[in-house]
């Protein structure tokens, strides 16, 4: 009986005790967690593949990027021959299922399979950064966090680019807070060649090198300008009239219907008797109303003013302040951006679950809110109380919209708490950006982050001086 308690508690101890040792847990994990995602995805869609209904997000796959496909592997240049709305980067995950057959099924899931097979990479990468930090035990949670996620946003991540998006982007962030700077600046350029969020990594990364230009000799600032400027040149050989066309699709764009401006005008109309009206535009619905021009310029000023404020997790000491910030600077993007699509929330879902501490336990069920309502916006009502414009819609909207705001500010302004990121036995030889250790005991050093701010002011020297 002794010994049988006493095996029990050690296998216990192990499983709480922090890291799995190796690879082989990490991968096991996340593999569990990407078939469990395909047993959700046919359960969410298995009604309409059992009656032969068409499926609402697949439209974009079957019209749109098949369409694309099928012109690429004919000869036809993108840009050049017919017009794209997307960026060079999506080209491979949109030529790539072709070669499976040129049917629109055949298509429809080779491309649903690619995406799979993303998803399951971003579950790697999660799961192998919560490892290391927090343990096994957590890590086990956060997969979980991640399915329920899954169960709402799984529709829109096997039918959009948005998962590469996020993909790129949070191995961009890992890459930064381990300090590897020529990994995060590729992939931060390459991430913006797919949509322009992943570059937002750039902002808090620059600021630190510049910070310490001795010492980074702004590799990371460099590599990413030398790999957009090699992206670019290539989209516009390409074809350059093409390549200005896409960019002033999206800088023409007005204010899309699930975007905060827009519920707030609708809002407005219903309860206030503003005017407005619903069309088709760029690709979706817009909010059309007298209030619209100045909303959109003013849009942009607030876009980057949030864009600054979210810098603020820099300022602070804690254990996954790096990725909060980019949780924060991505959430700001969504939310202030005159075009909020509902599979933008893919692009926070890894940062939103790599925050530990007592911030992670509060921002957790926020998300999956979100998420929760962001399936019965789109597309559980979206065509029945959204298009046309009706209360109920309205308020689920904003409710959504509130939500993301409010989340937003969690993560611009909450702390982790005293156990930050490592509560549970988290790898301590796992050095990051946020754990790696400084000259004194509890003293930070002249380049410990939590000085960049003073270094600015010209006070680094002074406050190194005195430790």
């Amino acid at each position: 009986m002794k010994s049988a308690r006493t095996e029990s508690l050690r296998t216990d101890i192990a499983d709480r005790a922090g890291p799995s040792k190796g690879y082989a847990g990490v991968v096991g994990m996340a593999g569990i967690a990407s078939a469990a995602c395909v047993v959700l995805l046919l359960l969410a869609i298995g009604p309409w593949l059992l009656t032969g209904r068409s499926i609402e997000e697949f439209g974009t796959v079957d019209r749109l990027y098949h369409s694309v496909a099928t012109r690429m592997a004919r000869g036809l240049v993108p840009y050049r021959d017919f017009e794209l709305e997307y960026p060079v980067g999506c080209l491979p995950q949109l030529f790539l299922p072709i070669l499976a057959g040129t049917s629109v099924r055949v298509y429809r899931l080779a491309y649903v399979a690619e995406m799979l097979v993303i998803n399951a990479l971003l579950l790697l990468a999660l799961t192998w950064h919560v490892d290391r930090r927090e343990g096994r035990l957590e890590a086990r949670r956060r997969l979980i966090w991640y399915l329920v996620s899954f169960l709402f946003l799984g529709r829109l991540i096997i039918s959009r680019i948005d998962v590469v998006t996020a993909l790129l982007m949070y191995v961009a962030a890992l890459s930064w807070a381990a300090r590897k700077p020529i990994l995060w600046g590729s992939l931060a350029a390459l991430g913006g060649l797919v949509k322009i969020v992943p570059a937002l990594i750039v902002l808090p990364a620059s600021l630190g090198e510049l910070a310490r230009p001795r010492s980074t000799r702004l590799v990371g600032t460099i590599t990413f300008a030398v790999c957009s400027a090699v992206g670019v040149s290539f989209w516009y050989l390409l074809g350059h009239s093409g390549m200005v066309s896409a960019i002033r699709f999206h800088a023409e764009r007005v204010l899309e219907i699930e975007s905060v401006y827009a519920g707030l005008l609708m809002l407005l109309g219903r309860l206030g008797g503003e005017p407005f009206g619903v069309q088709w535009g760029h690709g979706s619905y817009e909010v059309v109303s007298s209030l619209s021009p100045a909303i959109l310029a003013a849009s942009r000023y607030i876009q980057l003013a949030l864009l600054g404020i979210s810098l603020i997790p820099l300022a602070r000491s804690g254990s996954d302040r790096g990725l909060q910030c980019c949780g924060a600077l991505t959430l700001a993007f969504i939310v202030t951006a005159p075009v909020l699509s509902p599979q933008y929330l893919v692009w926070v879902l890894p940062l939103i679950l790599s925050v530990g501490g007592s911030l992670g336990r509060r921002v957790r069920p926020l998300y999956v809110l979100a998420c929760a309502l962001t399936f019965l916006i789109y597309p559980v009502f979206f065509y029945r109380s959204l298009v046309p414009a009706r209360l109920p819609g309205i308020l689920l909207l904003n409710a959504r919209n509130l939500l993301l705001i409010g989340l937003w500010l969690l993560m611009c302004f909450g702390t982790t708490g005293p156990d930050g990121g490592e509560r549970r036995g988290g790898n301590r030889d796992y050095i990051t950006m946020e754990s790696r250790p400084v000259g004194v005991p509890g003293v930070p050093a002249v380049d410990h982050p939590r000085l960049l701010g003073l270094k600015w002011l010209g006070l680094a020297q002074k406050v190194g001086s005195r430790s």
